[in-house]
């Protein structure tokens, strides 16, 4: 799980991150995710959501904000409302600014859905 929580370093290229979003989603989906490291993803998982980094005269990041959104999908299947209480707030300000004002629509459709 540590090599995991690795690929959300701020030295990983966006590439590294989808695929932490992609392997993280499917960890807690399949219930390979205990919920006490909630705690420790919930805050990396913010931040994927607003991932956007400038690469020359564009930005990067969409992959990570669609597969963000997956995460976010799959850990309120995956747990009952009472271990997701702690972050249903902040997670939900954040998916409805994604929503509401991401400028890739199909980010805007993910947060929509995960929501």
């Amino acid at each position: 799980m540590e090599q995991l929580f690795d690929t959300f370093s701020e030295t990983e290229t966006d590439a590294s991150w989808h695929g932490g979003c992609l392997a993280l989603a499917e960890l807690c989906r399949r219930g390979l995710l205990l919920p006490e490291r909630l705690d420790k993803y919930v805050p990396v998982l913010e931040k994927a959501l607003l991932y956007d980094v400038m690469r020359g005269n564009h930005s990067v990041g969409t992959h990570v904000r669609d597969s963000a959104c997956y995460v976010v999908w799959s850990f309120a299947r995956a747990y009952s409302p009472e271990i997701m209480k702690p972050h249903i707030q902040t997670l939900s300000t954040k998916l409805i600014n994604l929503s509401l004002f991401d400028r890739e629509v199909n980010c805007r459709r993910a947060a929509s859905a995960t929501f």
